[in-house]
């Protein structure tokens, strides 16, 4: 795979805008803790990318503050991320009890659950997620102000 450096300059910049509107709203802490973030290297593997995508502090800054664009990942498409739960612009797809997706720009997806487990669904740059949960499913939910996200709720599940 391609160097991650490109992409590591980029994000630093992300963290730096981050910070600066942290700093705006009166929260000199989280623009503190976002300035000594060292959580992105640039020499991670694909898989290694992806699973700090999926830490609960990945996942708040790309909904939070938009990166990586919708440009940077249609970069890594060509790397068949959908085997590791990355949808970039998969178009209109379904999907049963799938532990863990990233829904990216132009994908629309009908999501299954009804086993009993927690389920990770985080839809960004103008993604939809149709999530059907049931029996006592566990659905956590995150989404950027561009996507949608639909939910049925049946039985004993729970979506949030």
């Amino acid at each position: 795979m391609e160097n991650l450096t490109p992409i590591r300059t980029e994000w630093r910049k992300a963290k730096a805008r981050a910070a600066q509107l942290c700093i705006r709203a009166g929260h000199a802490d989280a623009a503190q803790k976002l300035r000594v973030c060292t959580m992105f290297h640039g020499d991670e593997t694909l898989e290694e990318l992806v699973e700090l995508l999926f830490t609960p502090q990945g996942i708040e800054f790309m909904s939070s503050f938009n990166f990586p664009t919708l440009s940077i990942f249609r970069q890594f498409k060509k790397y068949d991320t959908q085997r590791l739960g990355v949808f970039i612009d998969a178009g209109e797809i379904t999907l049963e009890e799938v532990q863990r997706v990233l829904l990216i720009g132009n994908t629309t997806a009908t999501l299954k659950y009804s086993q009993t487990r927690a389920n990770n669904v985080c839809a960004l740059h103008g993604a939809t997620a149709m999530i059907d949960a049931a029996g006592y499913s566990v659905v956590k939910v995150d989404a950027d102000r561009r996507s949608k996200v639909h939910t049925t709720v049946k039985d004993h599940a729970f979506v949030r």
